[in-house]
């Protein structure tokens, strides 16, 4: 078996540098152009994400100011001489100056309270006098306090507790000091408004977040967040940019000392980058425009320079294979006008050559072709006179008509030169007279003819088959003492028709049937037979493309020949 490599070149083309020239040219101008952008984009990210940042520190100090400035006023009201003579003294026998006392510290808390900016319940608990004072009038005194006072004993931060039902809460923070405790709490609300006065616009969220509790101020319009928060329970501090659906987020927290609560700010960052916008627009539509403007180029440089090369390029390959009729279109206004009249007069001169030479070539075929149809067996015609005259001896009349019959149609058919082409039905003929003959000789075979219905008009070359029925004797059976079959069978193909000689008889090894394959497209030797190349040259020279003899072991023990005859060629 041999093994073609086959080597590809590539051709740098005009067109190939032209086009390499460009593809560079963008690629460094959209390079810079990107690089460009990005560290502008970069820039301003950083800078907004201290903005932000630092915007939410100060968020964050007006609100501790705020829940600081209320502790303190808790702390005030244990200083007060009021509250203090309250939660000192025992229970007094007198109801009036009892009534009294509580009258003030109650107007006493009261005043506290409404002078913060948000008002808050404070409520006191004496657990000498089993009796409370507060500004919520809900408030009432229960053996629990005693519990609740040891629960929150040693605690001053505020600490948030969510009404029942209800999205809403408040923050509380207790003062427990022996028998008295003195409680203060006001409302989420505010908190709520002043996030809310802090949104600047609609995109930007901004909440107070507890791992263990939850939310405040959170609308619940874009969850991903907070679904993200009940994930991770702990944020991150400081200002960082993290992706949510596929979507950047710039995210800003800080801790709130005095709550023990998260403050977090956070807004899609394409919001955020929103001046820089335009301005990658304009880097996109140049970078188009670049692209449009290096194709138009580069088609441009093909029209007028690679399409004319590649079209002599071509005319030069069809000269090259045989096509001498292969002319360039002169007509253009360019250099390539000289060239392609130069071209074609170039080739009119080859084709009048090559058509002469060829024509002289072809004469000498057919001379070729008739002598060898002329060439006819004297060895053969010596056998059958000398069988007609043995049976003319031994008075066998049937058998010397019969012979002399097919003798004569025989030697009619291929002393016939006039038209080199014959029927099939015709070759058969003359088969069939040359396989009587042979049996009539030898009477050791025997033979069978099957063909698909509409081959037998087809025109083939005279002498095709014969000469391969005659080596299928002579080589196949005539070594076999008990002699054996000839079959002779033709069917259509998708690109034309086949026709199979094969025998019965000793056939051929592997490697004999190979060097027998080789010989066919080797040129004419004394040593090859020259019947079968012929044959195979003759097939090769009227039809097309890939027709030719194949050889293979036939199942019937000997050798299977195969005319191909492609007379149409798949697109």
């Amino acid at each position: 078996m041999q093994i073609t490599i086959f080597k590809w070149k590539l051709k740098i083309t005009l067109f190939i540098k032209l086009v390499v020239l460009l593809v560079v040219f963008q690629v460094i101008i959209i390079t810079l152009n990107g690089n460009s952008h990005r560290v502008s984009v970069q820039v301003i990210e950083q800078d907004i994400q201290t903005s932000y940042y630092n915007q939410l520190r100060f968020f964050m100090s007006q609100v501790e100011n705020q829940v600081d400035q209320l502790a303190v006023n808790v702390l005030e009201l244990e200083e007060d001489p009021t509250i203090k003579q309250y939660i000192n003294s025992s229970i007094m026998e007198d109801l009036f100056d009892a009534n009294k006392l509580r009258l003030n510290v109650l107007q006493k808390i009261k005043l506290q309270s409404a002078s913060t900016n948000w008002p808050i319940d404070i409520s006191i608990y004496s657990r000498a006098r089993e009796e409370v004072i507060s500004t919520r009038a809900d408030v009432r005194y229960d053996d629990s306090i005693g519990e609740l006072a040891k629960e929150k004993q040693g605690k001053s931060i505020w600490r948030y507790k969510k009404l029942e039902g209800q999205s809403s809460g408040y923050f509380y923070t207790v003062r427990l000091e022996g028998q008295y405790l003195i409680e203060a709490e006001f409302a989420d609300t505010y908190i709520r408004n002043m996030l809310d006065n802090y949104e600047q616009d609609s995109k930007r969220t901004t909440f107070l977040y507890h791992p263990s509790i939850g939310f405040i101020g959170a609308n619940g319009d874009d969850p991903s967040y907070y679904n993200l928060l009940r994930t991770e329970r702990m944020p991150a501090l400081g200002s960082h940019i993290t992706e949510i659906d596929k979507q950047p987020i710039l995210v800003s927290a800080v801790r709130t000392e005095s709550l023990d609560w998260y403050l977090i700010d956070y807004i899609p960052l394409s919001e955020v980058v929103m001046p820089i916008q335009e301005s990658r627009n304009f880097f996109v539509l140049g970078t188009v425009t670049l692209l449009f403007l290096g194709i138009m180029i580069a088609l441009f440089a093909y029209r007028q320079v690679q399409f004319p090369m590649n079209q002599l390029v071509q005319s030069i390959r069809d000269i090259r294979i045989g096509n001498y009729s292969s002319r360039l279109n002169a007509n253009r206004k360019d250099e390539f006008e000289d060239v392609f009249t130069g071209f074609n007069g170039m080739a009119e001169r080859i084709q009048v050559l090559i058509e002469t030479v060829y024509e002289e070539k072809l004469r000498t075929k057919e001379a070729e072709l008739k002598q060898l149809q002329s060439q006819i067996n004297p060895h053969f015609l010596y056998n059958c006179l000398f069988y007609i005259k043995n049976m003319a001896k031994m008075g066998a009349e049937e058998e010397v008509v019969a012979m002399a019959l097919n003798l004569g149609e025989y030697y009619r058919y291929t002393t016939r030169l006039e038209n080199p082409m014959a029927t099939l039905a015709e070759e058969l003929q003359l088969v069939r007279n040359y396989l009587t003959i042979q049996s009539m000789r030898a009477k050791r075979f025997q033979y069978e003819i099957q063909m698909e219905e509409g081959l037998l008009s087809l025109l083939i070359p005279r002498l095709l088959l014969q000469p391969l029925v005659e080596n299928a004797i002579i080589h196949g059976l005539a070594p076999k003492e008990e002699g054996g079959i000839i079959r002779i069978s033709g069917h259509y193909i998708p690109e034309g028709f086949v026709l199979r000689i094969e025998d019965g008889g000793v056939g051929l090894d592997d490697v004999r049937l190979e060097k027998l394959c080789a010989k066919m497209n080797l040129p004419l030797t004394d040593e090859s037979g020259c019947g079968t190349w012929n044959t195979h040259q003759r097939v090769k020279n009227i039809f097309k493309e890939g027709s030719g003899l194949e050889f293979e072991q036939s199942e019937l023990g000997g050798l299977r020949v195969t005319i191909v005859c492609i007379t149409q060629l798949e697109e």
